[in-house]
């Protein structure tokens, strides 16, 4: 049976939702690419099953999107994704042991720097995408490799 795994690597956002409670990381973060990936895990859930989605959050590191993450408000920046790298880049390296057939990371150019090397790390035969752009532009990305008919059906 052909792999159908996939990973899912996005950065917070900004936006959240204010409960006080802990949610699962996926349903802390509103912003406009969460709201993609949730669509797609209620629209195609058999498929969903077969992904694996890791966020890289300013305050916890990389996290699974079903951390339970409280109510924060910290910010990116280089210092703080260069801080980040020895923990990002050894989760990273535990994660890709599930031997992906396809890894999409959407995440900001500060983000990114959290993933020092990271195609060093990646098998040779994993299919690996990285959206850019604008939000507008990374949705739509984000959108194709969800959706991919080769990987959905």
């Amino acid at each position: 049976m052909k792999n159908k795994k996939r990973l899912l690597i996005l950065s917070c956002s900004q936006r959240k939702s204010d409960s006080p409670e802990p949610l699962p990381a996926i349903e802390r973060y509103n912003g406009p690419l969460f709201f993609v990936l949730r669509r797609f895990i209620r629209e195609c859930p058999r498929q969903a099953r077969h992904l694996d989605v890791y966020i890289l959050s300013a305050a916890y590191g990389l996290i699974p999107g079903n951390f339970p993450t409280p109510l924060y408000n910290r910010k990116m920046n280089t210092s703080r994704a260069v801080e980040l790298q020895p923990q990002v880049n050894t989760k990273f390296s535990n994660i890709l042991q599930n031997k992906y057939a396809s890894i999409c990371f959407v995440l900001g150019k500060t983000y990114l720097k959290a993933f020092k090397d990271w195609q060093q790390l990646i098998p040779a035969f994993t299919e690996s995408i990285v959206a850019y752009g604008t939000i507008g532009k990374k949705q739509v990305q984000l959108k194709k490799w969800l959706w991919k008919p080769s990987l959905v059906d």
